[in-house]
């Protein structure tokens, strides 16, 4: 499967679990830090069957929006779903074209007469960037941190902040306490082994008591069809989920034990070397044909590169003008 479906299974996995309103509601709660929050109630959330995602973006990342009422005014919870494999720069002007397509569609569907008030507001919109990359996410959070001379010009330039859900930042016992919904969706998909996630995932079944049924279909679901790679991965995901609690055990301890005999045997480490070898030759070949010739010290420099860092450049290719230009990634 190539990178850009992985993102696409990715990304609509997630859409479907926080398309329900009390998991959206749970993840605001447990993982944003404004007052606000707590003024959210299921009832007065209304999701809104629309996505604002420009074509340029279509096939890397997907949307999530929400409508409330807050003291009678509606307001607009974006969230955007971002799970490649880089740190996309650009993010606050992103945000700021998907919130002015929002803007733009109730200006389209508000009377004249209502928009010409003196009282006409526009509704509040509050960007949020989920995220799951394995990289340190080093982009700007605000809008004025990516317009020149910002600091100069002060409250004259347009702004905003995003708030930003990092799913690998936070700790493993952080998560084990909150024990919710969220909170068990990010101890899974976090940067983790296969043996590491099935210990977690029998820690959640067994000892998440507070999730409900609802909750654990929702998340068996989502399971299912974020992970496509592994054998009998869903196989395994049903039994689990349908089993008590010492089949539970016995299952993920056969599973854990099958696992490390195949990494004692070297076939995991050997699939995985064979993986990245695969994608550094396929790089190589890239630039080699992008730039007619690539010479051998960089050839040789993009072999030692990590997994992440080959990936880093694949997504940037159309983006690097010279050869020096990789210099950056050595």
């Amino acid at each position: 499967m190539n990178e850009i479906n992985r993102v696409n299974i990715h990304d609509k996995s997630y859409k479907d679990l926080f398309s329900n309103k009390e998991t959206f509601l749970n993840l605001i709660q447990s993982f944003v830090s404004n007052t606000w929050g707590n003024k959210l109630t299921k009832d007065n959330l209304v999701l809104v069957n629309k996505s604002y995602i420009l074509s340029d973006y279509e096939e890397q990342e997907s949307d999530i929006v929400y409508k409330a009422n807050f003291d009678g005014n509606d307001v607009f919870f974006y969230v955007l779903l971002e799970f490649q494999s880089s740190v996309d720069f650009r993010m606050p002007i992103r945000l700021l074209l998907y919130m002015i397509e929002i803007w733009r569609d109730i200006l389209r569907n508000t009377e004249l007469k209502e928009f010409k008030r003196k009282t006409f507001r526009l509704p509040s919109i509050v960007p949020i960037v989920l995220y799951n990359g394995k990289k340190k996410w080093t982009a700007a959070k605000e809008l004025k941190h990516v317009i020149s001379n910002s600091d100069v010009f002060g409250d004259n330039i347009l702004n905003f902040k995003y708030e930003f859900i990092d799913i690998n930042s936070y700790e493993k016992e952080e998560l084990y306490n909150k024990q919710n919904i969220s909170s068990a969706i990010f101890l899974l998909d976090q940067n983790i082994n296969r043996i590491e996630f099935y210990n977690r995932l029998k820690d959640i079944i067994i000892g998440f008591n507070n999730l409900s049924i609802e909750e654990k279909m929702h998340l068996k679901h989502w399971l299912v069809n974020i992970n496509t790679e592994e054998n009998n991965f869903k196989d395994n995901i049903e039994k689990i989920f349908n089993a008590d609690r010492q089949e539970v055990l016995n299952m993920t301890s056969n599973i854990s034990k099958g696992l490390e005999k195949l990494k004692e045997d070297g076939k995991i480490e050997g699939k995985i070397e064979g993986k990245i070898q695969g994608k550094t030759e396929i790089l190589i070949k890239l630039l080699s044909k992008k730039f007619k010739s690539l010479p051998d010290e960089y050839i040789e420099k993009i072999k030692s590169l990590p997994e992440n860092i080959i990936e880093n450049i694949a997504t940037d290719i159309f983006d690097i003008d010279t050869i020096e230009d990789l210099k950056k990634y050595f």
